[in-house]
């Protein structure tokens, strides 16, 4: 049984009948091996124990389908060929095609950009979108995304603790947001980029917080230390040349140092303050109350003084002027002007009484009736 089925293992082999398997050492050169000849005798797979016939003709039959392309097709002649029957030149062909086309042609995001280097030196810079280069390795790209915003928090514990202008020393937290704005800088002009925005940060707080003083820093100056501490970072890496741009810088604590109960005195200390500013703002919603009132008051008592003011000297004036037009008249006709004047003047003084006019022609045995009470009773009774 086993020499049946070595004959048939044999028999079957894309190398060639089984002459060098029977021990003989036949090297008769087969044109369908691999290696080009068979001075090398081949040893026969040793089926496993308990494998049939069947399995061991199957298997076979995989190994001419998968070297051979079907019956014969280890022998054909015109070349070497492929396990499908494909001309190897046409397989090395289409590998190496493959081979340019993934190595040359790259996709960058939106958030990010690529530089190509050719030969390890920097060529250009290019933007997001479909791109193409000399395929590996004379040309290599380095791609980073340069839209996203980055974010470093200041050291923590005694390295946080820095001296202000007043010479009180502060607690400090912040947080730097930054991206990169020249990638090619950013690549080959600094060795650790981030490590430099941490320390550039660090610097410029300390200078930034030397010229201030502890309260304004702790209440109304924050914004304005951020702001300053950006932008002196920002001159100190552009003169480095990251080419890192910085965001923003925001304060997370400014504080007195928790250490000798400070804190408690200096919060003492900002509360006296609010409270006075409490106190200035009530004096002044009274003041901008009264004011206001007084100097309407003010203005209204001046006002009517005006007036009265204009009104007697018009009534001076208009009597002046009439006084002159009289006097005027007196010279033109003085016995009609003296008589006009006495009638008036009569008349001014007597448009409100009770005049009793007696005729002198009435007699002499007529007594005249006086009503007096009559006289003096008021007007309307």
């Amino acid at each position: 049984m086993t020499g049946k089925i070595e004959g048939d293992f044999n028999n079957g082999s894309p190398w060639g009948s089984g002459n060098g398997g029977n021990g003989n050492g036949g090297g008769g050169k087969k044109p369908g091996s691999p290696w080009g000849g068979g001075n090398k005798p081949q040893r026969p797979a040793r089926p496993r124990q308990g494998t049939s016939a069947q399995d061991i003709e199957k298997a076979v039959e995989n190994i001419k389908n998968r070297f051979g392309g079907g019956k014969g097709g280890g022998n054909q002649p015109g070349g070497a060929q492929t396990g499908k029957g494909i001309p190897l030149p046409v397989v090395l062909l289409v590998g190496f095609i493959a081979y340019l086309a993934f190595t040359s042609v790259f996709t960058v995001d939106q958030q990010e950009e690529a530089v190509v280097l050719r030969f390890g030196e920097y060529k250009r810079t290019v933007a997001p979108g479909l791109n193409f280069k000399l395929p590996s390795p004379i040309e290599t790209k380095m791609i980073r995304k340069t839209r996203e915003v980055q974010k470093i928090d200041s050291d923590k514990g005694d390295s946080s603790l820095m001296l202000t202008g007043d010479e009180n020393i502060i607690d400090i937290e912040y947080t730097v947001l930054w991206r990169i704005n020249n990638l090619e800088n950013f690549l080959f002009e600094v060795d650790d980029p981030r490590n430099a925005v941490a320390a550039v940060s660090q610097s410029a707080m300390r200078e930034i917080v030397g010229k201030s003083e502890l309260q304004k820093i702790y209440t109304t100056d924050r914004l304005k230390v951020s702001t300053a501490t950006r932008d002196l970072m920002q001159a100190t890496l552009d003169e480095y040349g990251a080419g890192v741009e910085i965001v923003e810088v925001q304060l997370q604590k400014a504080d007195p140092p928790s250490q000798g109960g400070v804190v408690d005195a200096f919060r003492d200390v900002v509360n006296a303050d609010q409270d006075a500013e409490t106190l200035v703002n009530q004096a002044t919603a009274i003041q901008n109350d009264i004011v206001p009132k007084a100097r309407g008051e003010a203005a209204q008592i001046l006002q009517d003084a005006e007036a009265y003011a204009g009104k007697v000297v018009a009534e001076a004036e208009g009597k002046a002027q009439r006084f002159v037009l009289v006097y005027d008249e007196y010279k033109a006709a003085p016995r009609v002007t003296r008589e006009r004047l006495y009638l008036e003047t009569l008349e001014e003084l007597y448009q409100n009484g009770q005049v009793v006019v007696l005729d002198s022609d009435s007699g002499s045995g007529v007594v005249p009736f006086l009503p007096l009470n009559e006289f003096t009773r008021p007007k309307g009774q």
